[in-house]
């Protein structure tokens, strides 16, 4: 039985199109090494993973997109490599213990993390860019100053951080119960439902809660825990020392140039005349 020659023909011309599509002369894939010999996990793209919301640190804006401080700082970075920053959101402990960079989700752990010896045992961190306190959050009329007006109370604090650490050292001291929450802005807003009597976060993430939440909660008082953020890679490997050197750099060009206290000004604090990275 003979084939309509014409149809014969368009067959074998959309056959050779789809060889040549699937041929190893079609487009490479993207590479995933930049032009700094910095591999990302992402090809095109600087990931970072955050853990929200820790206004203003880093948070979901009405429009879905996560913003902040930190936010603002590694894109710097996603400049300097040349490509876009993509973030993703993850639960804190996966951050700080290194689980992501082993399991290659994100290139970066850029989420107010502060730097502890445990942690440093788990990832390679930058250097220091924020100074940290913990601040005791209360309801306005609570008539608490401070942590010895809490016996019976209950102390809310995001689990897996320095605030949550610093309330279980203290808690037999003082009587008060600690309760865990998987994010900061749960544990603040524990103070609005009722479930807390107080709470214990960040210094900027409580005040940035206050000012948003100020005819209902203050700030009672602040610890100085001598406590600074880093920015966390993964530990023992030299593409992810090669990208912390960046990091580094790009963090102390911030600090020289003015960019650092017109970010911290955007976020932190509006009237701010100085601010900087930690002294050593």
């Amino acid at each position: 039985m003979n084939r309509h020659p014409l149809r014969l023909t368009v067959a074998l011309a959309v056959a050779g199109l789809v060889l040549a599509g699937c041929s190893p002369s079609s487009s490479p894939a993207p590479s995933s090494t930049t032009t700094s010999g910095i591999t990302l996990v992402s090809p095109g793209s600087l990931t970072i993973c955050v853990d929200v919301p820790y206004k203003p640190m880093e948070y979901a804006d009405t429009n879905g997109d996560v913003v902040g401080f930190d936010i603002d700082f590694a894109r710097l970075v996603a400049d300097r490599l040349g490509v876009k920053l993509s973030v993703i959101q993850s639960v804190f402990a996966q951050i700080w213990s290194g689980a992501n960079f082993a399991a290659k989700k994100c290139d970066l752990g850029w989420s107010s993390i502060s730097i502890t010896d445990a942690r440093k045992q788990a990832v390679l961190f930058s250097i220091p860019y924020f100074e940290a306190t913990q601040a005791l959050g209360v309801g306005l009329n609570s008539g608490i100053n401070g942590l010895a007006d809490l016996k019976g109370k209950n102390l809310s604090v995001q689990s897996d951080t320095t605030g949550a650490d610093y309330a279980d050292a203290n808690k037999d001291k003082y009587g008060y119960n600690v309760v865990m929450f998987d994010d900061g802005g749960t544990a603040l807003n524990a103070l609005l439902s009722g479930r807390a009597d107080a709470s214990l976060v960040d210094n900027a993430i409580t005040r940035a809660f206050v000012y948003d939440n100020k005819t209902s909660v203050k700030v009672a008082t602040e610890f100085q825990t001598g406590e600074t953020y880093g920015v966390a890679a993964k530990i023992d490997d030299a593409n992810a020392a090669k990208l912390m050197d960046l990091v580094n750099e790009v963090l102390t060009t911030a600090n020289q140039d003015g960019t650092y206290l017109k970010i911290y000004q955007k976020w932190i604090d509006p009237a701010a005349t100085s601010a900087g990275l930690p002294k050593a």
